[in-house]
């Protein structure tokens, strides 16, 4: 019994491309929301305004950290599969030119 992965290599950069785009997304969203805070925030008493940007910033730069990590997790995803597949294909190629050299050689396959 065989046992094999089978892998869409499309599909992979296809969805490391789609997720990349969608914390990019959430990323600006967030970024928008947070000057949009930060503008309703100047209407405040001074302490409490401190307060909450204090919170807002520090959350925000969590959230960077976050997505930072998610893309650099996307990267090495994406290099990895690349690299298997690059290693597939030259197996195949070995394996294609060995048949063909056994073809011509009168050799069995």
């Amino acid at each position: 019994m065989s046992h094999q992965i089978l892998v869409n290599y499309d599909e992979v950069y296809s969805k490391v491309a789609e997720l990349r785009n969608r914390i990019q997304t959430e990323l600006m969203e967030m970024n928008a929301t947070y000057r949009q805070a930060a503008s309703t925030l100047n209407g405040m008493d001074g302490s409490t305004n401190a307060a909450m940007t204090e919170a807002m910033v520090s959350n925000q730069k969590k959230t960077q950290v976050t997505a930072d990590t998610l893309i650099k997790l996307l990267s090495f995803i994406d290099a990895s599969t690349r690299q298997i597949e690059r290693g597939e294909q030259s197996i195949a190629r070995t394996f294609e030119s060995t048949r063909t050299r056994a073809g011509r050689t009168g050799g069995t396959h």
